[in-house]
């Protein structure tokens, strides 16, 4: 089970951190620019704080999952926070570059640190994909598979921003068709909310 969910964790990782963000855009400048250790910092301070996300997000979850009162809620959470998802993702537009300087690793990292934090999907992104799986009993998080799952987290979204770096400006080709990084996992994650929606329902039927 602990590399089961180190699995389901690095890919949704790997995959969430594709649709053109700040983050991933502006590893991509700083590529073009040959400021290559700059980029890699910068992508390992996000990542850290992403991982952060993911990990108070497990423990939110774990938390609720504590208290009967919410235990008959854990399909409806998960089908609000993926509908609000798919519906954010199909109307997202290209996001604008961080064009600001960066000239040290140090400051590649903090400017990492900072655009980590001010990423306002990754807090929901993770709840309600942690919910999602742990009430499909896709996953358990107790014990050490709850540090397989945080550290899959962290080692796929590096493992892509380190990909972009390498690539540059090929990434574009695949962060501008809206189709395939938008509107396909949009309409996923509204499936998804859909489906939970519907165990909600018939739970109470």
């Amino acid at each position: 089970m602990i590399f089961q969910v180190f699995l389901i964790s690095f890919g949704l990782s790997l995959v969430g951190t594709i649709p053109p963000a700040t983050i991933n855009i502006t590893v991509m400048q700083l590529s073009l620019k040959k400021k290559v250790r700059s980029a890699l910092s910068l992508s390992l301070g996000a990542a850290l704080i992403d991982t952060t996300y993911a990990a108070l997000a497990v423990q939110i979850q774990i938390y609720l999952a504590e208290q009967l009162e919410f235990t008959n809620y854990f399909y409806l959470i998960a089908a609000l926070v993926l509908l609000t998802l798919g519906v954010v993702s199909v109307r997202a537009k290209m996001p604008e570059p961080d064009v600001r300087p960066v000239d040290s690793e140090k400051t590649g990292f903090i400017k990492g640190v900072i655009l980590g934090i001010l990423n306002p999907l990754a807090m929901p992104f993770w709840l309600g994909w942690t919910t999602y799986l742990q009430v499909n009993g896709l996953i358990n998080l107790m014990g050490m598979n709850y540090w397989s799952y945080v550290l899959g987290v962290f080692l796929g979204e590096l493992t892509l921003l380190f990909i972009i770096v390498r690539i540059g400006k090929r990434f574009t080709r695949v962060s501008n068709n809206r189709t395939i990084v938008n509107v396909i996992p949009g309409v996923f994650f509204i499936f998804l909310g859909l489906v939970n929606l519907g165990q909600w329902v018939s739970y109470y039927l």
